[in-house]
This record gives C-alpha cells, structure tokens and sequence, in this order.
C-alpha cells in the first residue's frame, strides 16, 4: 500500500467525521499550547533576569554581616554565629587587600520622608561620599555629598517625581523619621537620574533610594555604637575576584573570629537564580506535558473506537491484499497526521497566546525555537505512541470475522 494512498485515505476520514477529529485533537492542541506558553514565559523570566545582572558590575564584592550559606548535617545542631559588626577598622583591613581599589562602607535603613503634610516610606543609606563615585556619577540636577555635608541629602528620581504630589528639587527640605521615635530635617542637595526597573519593587526600586553621610545617619539611628551594614569593595582586575574574596575572609577572621561574615558578588547571586529559574522553566513545561499525556489518552480512546467502527473497513482491505503491516502503517500514519496538525494548531495559538500575556499581564515571555520544536515532538510522539495499542489491534483482526462483522 503506497504512502500516498494511506495519506487519501486518511484525509477522507477526518473528512467524514469532523467533530469526532477535532475533539480528539483539542486535548493536543491545548497541551502543546501549555508547553509553548509556559516554556515561554520561564525562558523570559530566565532572559529577563540574565540581562538585569547582566548591567551589574562583576568587579565588585559585597561583605556583608552575616552567612548566606547553611551548614552541613554535621553544624545543623551548633547555634549560629553572630553577625559581625563592621566598623573603620574593617575598613582599614578591607584597604590593605592585595588587589582591591575602593571600599566604600554602607548602611541602609528604611524610614519615612515627611513632606508639605505628606508622608511616604523610602529606603536611606548612609555612605562615605569620597568612595560613591558611581553614585556620584548619577546625579541629574544639584550635586553629590560631601565629606563635610551633615543635614544635606540626596535623593532618587522616585522620591523626587512619585512619592508626593508636589516634586522634591534641590533646595527643597524633608523630614526624615526613624522607627516614629527619632527624627531629623535635611536640605535636598542632588537628584539622581532615573534608573530602569524590570518592576516596581517598593522600597527595593533603586529610584527610592536617599543618600546622607554616615555621620548623619548615626545621629537618626541613634545607637551608641554605630556600625557599617555593608561594604561595596571593588577590585582592579574582575579575574581576580574568587581570590581576592578568599583574601578578604582570611583578613577578617582576625578580628572577627566567632562572628559570621560573608563576601558575595552578583555572579554568584546571578548563578543560584538562574539555576532556580531553570528549574521553573522546566517545572512549567512539565505541567504542559500532563496536559499533554491526558489528550494522548484521549486519542487513544477515539483510536480505538475508530477500529472498531471500521472492523468491516479493516476485513474488506485484508482481502485486497492489504498485509498486517500494512494495516498497522495505516493506524499509526493517521495517529501521527492527528498529532501533526494538532500541535501546529497548538503552536499557532500558544504563541499568540504568550504574546498576549507578555502585553497585558506585563510578564515577560520569549517565544524560542526549542519550546517550539518541544512542543511538536511531544504531540508527534504522544499521538503515535498513542496508537501503538490501536494499530495492532486492527492489524490482528482476522479478516474473515472482520467481513461478517455488522
């Protein structure tokens, strides 16, 4: 039996019996569109995360107080060290790295900005302005701090355009309030240029960020001991970073010996997401596939009805001369040709559908050829794997009874 009389005969059937066709290939349909779409949508988040860390910088190291690693079965029972509380000293140590250019100590803390009768919450942080020279950098109307500045402040573009009805400019004075109880007043000095986010994250928008000297800031805080969150230390060559990370840990464990302390980079933060990211990714595409699996059941189904409402179809082309494999090739050919034209529908609607999602719903989605070329194979493969169980039992049929067969 020649391909091309399988293929006619195949296209008459579907002919014969639309609605039976289209029932059974919905189940196809909407599984490769779910595999389409939701591999989409993990790939963007995957890109879209990728190209944010792609505009950090990779020749700096963040210290922090504190271990963002867990222990192992063996520490799981030890209490956890202290944080270590960071101070000039560190500094000093941090400085005399082989192979570090700057350091600039941080600490941040969120407060409430008071202005015109108006109240809103923002992040500050206090720094050292002789080592904010990317900051510094950043400033669009007025000027950076100064070493010598007290109550003088910078702030982002958010606070400065969004967080009150009327728009902060340089010259302007705001309240700033700490925990309710402690306040204090500051002239606004600078405007920082407005930063593109992939979303508004509150207090973590880099636009609603404020600047003031740590001298300031230890005055809001208010502690009698005032210590640095952070420290922002860049190295001269990006190469040299695992080393010098391994350099600043050593240095530290001096003064630091029973408190935690970690030193990260955006490579690494950058590395972990992406490998949870990935696993999203994959995880979507695995609920597409059940969706999937229960249209291949489906098709079965009708598969096997098929065979049965053609026992007399079956018995009449075995006594032409029709061969078991032939029969076979049969069933099998017209459960692939299903699957075929199922998952082209499928891909067809799943990526309207994507781009639908990326435009209302603001996530971010992209259409690859791999989710495409996935979503194919698996509605060819579930389809015809599908029809296996079908095809040989028509191809067994014993074409005596299939011809008395009512």
């Amino acid at each position: 039996m020649r391909l091309s009389d399988m293929l006619e005969f195949i296209a008459v059937g579907f002919k014969a019996d639309r609605f039976k066709t289209l029932m059974s290939s919905l189940g196809i349909i909407i599984g490769v569109m779910a595999i389409v779409v939701m591999m989409s949508v993990g790939e963007g988040l995957y890109s879209g995360v990728s190209s944010q860390f792609s505009t950090l910088d990779l020749d700096v190291i963040r210290v922090m107080p504190g271990s963002a690693h867990f222990g192992g079965p063996g520490q799981a029972s030890k209490n956890p060290a202290e944080p270590a509380k960071f101070t000039d000293k560190d500094t000093k140590v941090l400085e005399n790295v082989v192979g570090v250019k700057n350091v600039a100590p941080e600490t941040s803390a969120s407060v409430v900005v008071a202005f015109r009768n108006t109240n809103a919450s923002a992040s500050l942080t206090g720094v050292d302005p002789d080592k904010e020279a990317d900051i510094k950098e950043k400033v669009a109307q007025g000027r950076f701090l100064t070493s010598s500045d007290y109550k003088s402040i910078v702030i982002g573009e958010g606070v400065s355009q969004e967080l009150f009805r009327m728009k902060i400019t340089p010259g302007n004075k705001i309240r700033l309030y700490y925990k309710t109880s402690r306040y204090m007043d500051f002239t606004v000095v600078g405007v920082l240029e407005k930063e593109e986010q992939s979303s508004d994250r509150g207090m973590n928008n880099q636009n609603n960020m404020m600047y003031i000297t740590h001298k300031a800031m230890k005055e809001l805080l208010g502690d009698e001991n005032y210590y640095y969150g952070s420290f922002q230390v860049t190295v001269e060559d990006p190469e040299q970073v695992d080393s010098i990370i391994e350099k600043i840990k050593n240095d530290l464990k001096r003064y630091h010996k029973d408190e935690a302390y970690d030193a990260t980079t955006a490579r690494d933060m950058l590395s972990s997401l992406l490998s949870v990211l990935s696993m999203i990714k994959y995880a979507l595409a695995g609920i597409g596939a059940i969706s999937l699996v229960v249209g291949g059941i489906g098709i079965a189904n009708v598969m096997m009805l098929t065979v049965k409402e053609r026992i007399k179809e079956i018995g009449v082309m075995k006594a032409l001369g029709a061969t078991m494999r032939d029969i076979r090739m049969q069933y099998l050919l017209e459960a692939g040709v299903l699957g075929a034209v199922s998952s082209i529908i499928g891909i067809v609607i799943g990526i309207i559908v994507s781009f639908a999602i990326g435009t209302l719903a603001g996530l971010p989605s992209a259409i690859t050829p791999s989710s495409i070329l996935l979503g194919l194979l698996f509605g060819v493969l579930t389809t015809t794997i599908a029809g296996v169980y079908p095809a040989n039992r028509a191809a067994k049929l014993d074409p005596i009874e299939a011809l008395r067969a009512e």
